[in-house]
């Protein structure tokens, strides 16, 4: 559980032939190698194209994966890049990634063994964003473009076969969900009126940066109809605290939880005069589940609730967040006026890292690494 020794390399002869490419996705599947998809033979050829694409040593260790705390080396998550089926210049993005996740407000332990449905979120920021034709529309969060696809599956396998993730072994999900295959998104940066959420964390509009979030599947949000803010924001406020969910009863923990809206809805709000601070002081207000619904159901009594709540009193209000800003507001997806709640396990918080040489200096654009 423990070894912190890094996993051997293991050499395969796979021939150009069907059969031979299935002997070896076989031989992966029984190692448990694999999230159970076919995976690219990681040729020695194939890796190094990959490793162009940094400016890191190979054997350079980037962070310890748990349970296992295996060492995710430069090569390490090339490798993995390429089963995902990854293209070479996506490479810095999961380096980005990897160094995300081991930080511990990202609490990666106890997102890789816990019971909680909670999958690896990436969200892709600034001018890479583009360059690698990260979708940030119509489908977001569903199937059809290589970018998303490949580096949210490529940072499962790191978990599997650098941190020893295996269910029902190490990863105790009750039920899991699809998005512990892949889950990759980027912000819809050119059709937002607000700022997008890495500047909101310090970083300069043109410097590429990657945010990991481990959260929930994605839940729709239908309100074609409303004519105010206020109406539309109440329906995602509903779903935002329901009570099956762990938001109302974390309340007290360093949490977050996450919501997508559209471009067109954004500049609905904003031409009205909404800023984004002000959608999250209107979900945080409004949010909220009072004492007498919460009590002795779901996570009641297993974790602190807010200060301001009293939880002798059935009529005080329970928020989702400790604070307005914990409300995390992305910018993507299609045309209408969905939105999608993405909820979080309430007890761990998400990274934002740079995309960058290893000295720390941001990259501008991936052939950076090139020249």
């Amino acid at each position: 559980m423990n070894d912190p020794r890094p996993p051997g390399p293991r050499r395969f002869e796979v021939e150009d032939t069907l059969e031979s490419i299935f002997d070896f996705f076989d031989a992966c599947y029984e190692k448990g190698w694999t999230d159970g998809l076919p995976v690219h033979p990681p040729t020695p050829s194939a890796v190094d194209a990959m490793l162009r694409y940094t400016d890191r040593a190979r054997g350079e260790v980037v962070g310890r994966v748990p349970p296992r705390n295996g060492a995710a080396t430069v090569e390490h998550i090339a490798i993995n890049a390429v089963m995902a089926g990854c293209r070479p210049e996506y490479l810095p993005v999961l380096i980005a990634a990897v160094e995300a996740m081991v930080q511990p407000d990202y609490n990666l332990y106890g997102r890789q063994t816990t019971t909680h449905p909670g999958a690896h979120l990436l969200i892709v920021n600034g001018p890479v964003r583009k360059e690698l034709d990260v979708n940030c529309r119509h489908n977001v969060l569903g199937h059809g473009w290589r970018a998303n696809a490949t580096m949210g599956r490529a940072l499962r396998l790191i978990m599997i076969n650098v941190g020893g993730n295996k269910p029902g072994v190490t990863d105790m999900a009750t039920h899991g969900h699809p998005g512990k295959y892949s889950y990759c998104m980027g912000e819809d940066e050119e059709g937002s009126p607000w700022s997008p959420l890495h500047v909101e964390r310090g970083f300069a509009p043109e410097t590429s940066a990657v945010t990991v979030i481990c959260a929930e599947a994605p839940h729709n949000i239908n309100d074609q109809k409303s004519k105010t803010p206020e109406m539309y924001l109440g329906s995602a406020a509903s779903t935002m605290a329901h009570l099956g969910g762990n938001a109302v009863y974390r309340s007290g923990l360093k949490s977050e939880q996450l919501l997508v809206i559209p471009s067109e809805t954004a500049r609905w709000m904003a031409d009205l005069g909404w800023s984004k601070r002000d959608v999250q002081n209107f979900l945080y207000e409004n949010a909220r589940q009072p004492v007498r619904l919460l009590r002795d159901r779901g996570g009641w009594d297993m974790s602190p609730f807010h200060p301001s709540v009293d939880p002798g009193n059935d009529d005080s209000m329970v928020p989702i967040v400790p604070r307005p800003e914990d409300i995390l507001l992305l910018v993507a997806g299609g045309d209408q006026r969905h939105m999608n709640f993405i909820p979080t396990s309430g007890y761990n918080l998400s990274v934002t890292r740079p995309i960058s040489r290893k000295d720390g200096t941001p990259v501008r654009s991936v052939k950076d690494f090139l020249r």
